[in-house]
């Protein structure tokens, strides 16, 4: 084999064994404690069993500057990742209501916040969604 073919086998290979990643979405940063925030397309071990990932938002929240009837809702979508099984689950915001808690698989979640806020005739993207909870228990 020729010094060009050698150097080509070669560099495949090291492309080959750097480019295979199997969680390099997953912020994997340990257990959290406390509040931790969420985004889409990024999962986020929340205890030692639980992992969410945001999923999907309707965001009905009254918009800045605009005088409403009531406050509205957030409807938030989470994927759950529990011990290998996977299913949605969906919480209600509502700001004006003291309790924003809910359990997901034994897991006690407060809402803290949900930005960015909207602003009327703005379309806000899942992307740009950022969703802070606090892992209670």
């Amino acid at each position: 084999m020729g010094f060009l073919t050698r150097t080509g086998i070669f560099v495949w290979i090291i492309v080959l064994l750097f480019s295979c990643s199997d969680d390099s979405e997953f912020n994997d940063e340990g257990i959290i404690e406390g509040e931790v925030v969420l985004k889409s397309g990024t999962p986020q071990r929340i205890n030692s069993d639980i992992i969410l990932e945001l999923t999907g938002i309707n965001d009905s929240r009254c918009p800045i500057g605009v005088v409403c009837s009531s406050s509205g809702n957030v409807y938030i979508t989470f994927e759950v990742y529990n011990s290998g099984a996977s299913f949605q689950h969906e919480i209600k915001y509502c700001e004006m209501e003291e309790l924003l808690t809910d359990t997901i698989e034994g897991a006690v979640i407060k809402i803290v916040d949900i930005a960015p806020y909207r602003y009327p005739e703005e379309e806000v993207r899942l992307e740009d969604y950022r969703v802070t909870i606090d892992v209670l228990e």
